[in-house]
């Protein structure tokens, strides 16, 4: 009760309150960012699950087990299953090859299906939202699919033995492009229908999915259930291994998120450690009384520490309620924006946050308050004594330590975690050195100076350790905020270099090499870039330099072509081109490998490939490794041969192109003079990504201002270390004659010079930071940020000194008596 007690009066004598508002808004700042940023995650999973129309998809050529089926309806997981295969669809005298998907009445379990009543629909009047899939005896079909059969809807397709009803277009569909597969258009009909066509016979070519979707926890508990029981026909896909380029997108967005949260955390950690510094050196002289009156050291270690635990839970639980209203009004603006749910937040995110504030307590506030304990009880009476401190080593050390644990924590990323780690360090040092270095070499300069300047670097000499640990905080502050806000510009313009508005958004597929030249001026003719066209075979990588390879990497067919000339976004890694390698004394042809798929195969310069095509045999020898940009939605392929290696095993062409919406009807017209050409659709994918980059970006964006405002708190706490002895100062040079001007003057050079000399030590050591994270976190190329090499010390110097002078404003307008009574 006495520490309950301590508290109220501390509270009402106003000196704890700096250390409470500390607590409370740094725990604000970090429930918001922890809050909102778990939630946006959840959302875009479910966004980008969408995609897939699932959380988890198993593929195989069979049909789920009954017995996996009732497991999961045991475990509540909604489930769905769905047949893919081609099949030639007949209306009169005219066929198509098309992409048929049967599918289950509550396909699909995330995203959506949107139909038409009219082909190639773009205005959002003319399309609707599906509530359901089609009826047994109906199906719905491609825009395409009407012009290449001759067919209106209402008329009626042959699929198989069955006579079924196209009554809707497909306008949208989770996977509904299939972005490699050599399918035609697409035709979606009711599973009830499947048997009665009686396509799917013994050894047909068919793909089963079996489609998963529930809460993360619960869905994850039944796959490491299910996994044991697959075998090595089923595989298990989700939005990672489905969709690498919006897997990179969306890993880079988290990890950014990542980031914010541990920069919040941080600039917490710091507010705190100098909201304590500050209550430590006010009660020196309480604890001097209190142990001249018989208190022994363990009764205040005892007294302090309940206070503070007290406070911190107080002030933490008064932070995560703002905290939670904060998220909720940043995640209200994304509704409105998008017009999108935004998931509720896991309890793990709550807890985390509100656990931040008495661990953050712990670890900054404590080592400051430590040596309390140990004051004399003669300081009562010799009031000029010096009390040693806490030595600063322990009190980094323990920050150190409760700041690993959080980190580890909150971005279960232990190398994002050590980097940010290991940059501060270096960080700090380099501070403590130029802050020294800046403050002693300007000594002589302030001296010569005018009025305003000699004031200024007197105030800064006199407190020289404080003026250091201010530029230190300062500086750490500011380099935090620049390196968000420069990984943030950064991210958003490689998002928007990845996916430019005229990359190409259609593959034309299956075009014969007698229609070759025809087909180029077709497309020369509809003013459409003509792009290179890549033979094209599909063959399997089967032994390496005569050994079979190994069955846990590339277990497919792979699109395999040559060309005389490297593609823009090809970029050779080893070995030499065709236009200077020369065969060996093997005499085979060359092939060129994609530099990752080497590396998971174990394929180096000079070995023997051997390849299946068609059942024959074809062999090569590896002639060059190269690395490809997937994300340039260009062609891409894993082998590269040699020009004419491969004429003798009948290729067909294939190309990419770009078309505006406005000259989406080409496609009728090239449909219709080829029938026999695949066209796969990913202006429908390209869409959905840039949907979610947006909300990825807008996202990063209000993260970084709830990082902002962590970062105003520390530079106002530690401007309010001074406070007091500055209003002392004030009032003396007040009473002496000097003129409000000069000190309002003075203050502003003095926080201005400060804040050049933060703002200097920050763009030094956010470069250090950022080297760290683009070579070992983000994996980006590494490049300065000169531009804010001249923005960063102007605004840390118009910033700090604007804080200064508005923090100092009550000592330069309150009279000198008055301030010299209250510094009694």
């Amino acid at each position: 009760m006495l520490a309950l007690r301590l508290l109220w009066r501390n509270w009402r004598a106003g000196e704890i309150k700096l250390l409470a508002t500390a607590i409370m808004l740094s725990v604000a700042v970090v429930s918001t960012i922890a809050i909102f940023t778990d939630r946006l995650e959840s959302t875009l999973l479910e966004q980008s699950n969408s995609l897939l129309g699932a959380d988890k998809i198993v593929a195989s050529n069979q049909l789920p087990q009954p017995a996996w089926q009732a497991q999961a309806t045991a475990d509540d997981i909604q489930q769905t299953r769905v047949a893919h295969f081609a099949s030639m669809v007949f209306a009169g005298d005219e066929m198509h090859l098309a992409s048929i998907k049967a599918v289950e009445p509550n396909y699909p379990l995330r995203g959506y299906i949107d139909v038409s009543g009219t082909a190639f629909a773009l205005a959002s009047r003319n399309i609707e939202r599906a509530t359901g899939v089609p009826a047994a005896g109906e199906v719905w079909v491609d825009s395409r699919l009407l012009p290449l059969l001759g067919i209106e809807l209402g008329d009626t397709l042959q699929v198989g033995e069955r006579s079924l009803q196209a009554t809707r277009v497909i306008i949208d569909e989770p996977d509904g492009s299939g972005p490699f597969s050599l399918m035609g258009a697409r035709v979606m009909m009711n599973w009830a229908d499947l048997a009665s066509t009686q396509v799917i016979q013994p050894g047909s070519r068919v793909e089963y999915q079996w489609l998963l979707a529930a809460a993360p926890a619960q869905l994850s508990g039944f796959m490491d259930w299910l996994e044991p029981e697959l075998s090595e026909h089923e595989e298990v896909m989700d939005i990672e291994n489905a969709q690498r380029r919006l897997q990179g997108t969306l890993q880079t967005g988290r990890r950014f998120l990542v980031l914010a949260a541990i920069m919040g955390v941080l600039l917490a950690g710091v507010a705190i450690a100098l909201a304590a510094r500050q209550f430590a050196e006010r009660h020196i002289a309480p604890v001097a009384l209190l142990k001249s009156l018989g208190s022994s050291s363990g009764q205040i270690r005892y007294l302090y520490i309940a206070q503070l635990v007290v406070l911190s839970l107080v002030a933490s639980l008064i932070g995560l309620l703002l905290g939670g209203v904060l998220q909720a009004l940043v995640a209200e603006a994304v509704v409105r924006l998008y017009q999108v749910a935004m998931a509720p937040a896991g309890i793990a995110s709550y807890l985390l946050s509100f656990a931040s504030g008495p661990l953050a307590l712990l670890g900054f506030a404590l080592p400051a308050l430590w040596f309390l304990p140990t004051v004399p009880p003669v300081k009562v009476l010799r009031s000029e004594l010096v009390v040693k401190t806490s030595a600063v080593v322990w009190q980094v050390l323990a920050a150190s330590a409760v700041l690993v644990v959080l980190i580890a924590v909150f971005s279960r990323n232990l190398i994002l975690a050590l980097t940010v780690i290991a940059a501060l360090a270096v960080v700090a040092l380099l501070a403590v050195a130029l802050a020294y270095g800046l403050l002693i070499g300007g000594r002589k300069l302030g001296s010569q100076a005018g009025s305003y300047w000699r004031l200024a670097w007197a105030s800064i000499q006199r407190r020289r350790a404080a003026s250091v640990l201010q530029v230190v905080v300062f500086a750490t502050a500011m380099m935090l905020l620049l390196t968000l806000t420069v990984v943030r510009t950064s991210l958003i313009d490689e998002w928007q270099v990845k996916v430019p508005d005229n990359a190409p958004n259609h593959f034309l597929l299956n075009i014969a090499p007698s229609e070759v030249d025809v087909f180029k001026q077709l497309l020369t003719d509809n003013q459409l870039a003509v792009e290179q066209l890549y033979p094209m075979v599909r063959g399997r990588l089967s032994e390496i330099d005569g050994e079979p390879k190994s069955q846990d990497a590339l277990n497919r067919e792979a699109q395999l072509t040559w060309s005389a000339n490297m593609a823009e976004n090809n970029e050779l890694v080893a070995g030499q081109w065709w236009d200077t390698w020369q065969r060996s004394s093997a005499d085979l042809p060359g092939v060129s490998v994609e530099v990752e798929v080497a590396e998971r195969l174990g394929i180096e310069l000079g070995d023997r490939l051997t390849f299946s095509i068609g059942g024959l045999v074809a062999e090569a020898q590896v002639a060059s490794l190269r690395s490809l940009q997937w994300e340039s939605l260009q062609p891409n392929f894993y082998f590269i041969f040699e020009p004419g290696a491969l004429d003798d095993y009948s290729p067909m062409y294939m190309t990419s192109v770009y078309l505006s919406p406005d000259k989406k009807r080409f496609i009728n017209t090239l449909l219709t003079n080829y029938p026999t050409v695949v066209v796969i659709e990913l202006d429908r994918i390209i869409n959905q990504i840039k949907t979610i980059i947006a909300q990825v970006s807008d996202g990063v964006q209000m993260v970084l201002i709830m990082v902002l405002l962590g970062g105003c708190l520390v530079l106002m706490a530690a401007v309010s270390g001074s406070l007091e002895a500055r209003k002392q100062e004030v009032g003396l040079l007040r009473t002496l004659g000097a003129s409000r001007r000069l000190m309002l003057g003075g203050v502003l050079v003095e926080f201005g010079l400060l804040g050049l000399a933060a703002g200097t030590i920050a763009v030094l050591a956010s470069e250090v930071l950022l080297l760290g994270l683009q070579v070992f976190v983000f994996e980006v190329p590494v490049q300065p940020h000169y531009g804010y090499w001249l923005i960063s010390p102007l605004a840390g110097a118009a910033l700090v000194g604007a804080l200064g002078a508005f923090s100092c404003r009550r000592a330069l307008v309150t009279p000198p008596a008055i301030i010299l009574r209250e510094a009694q």
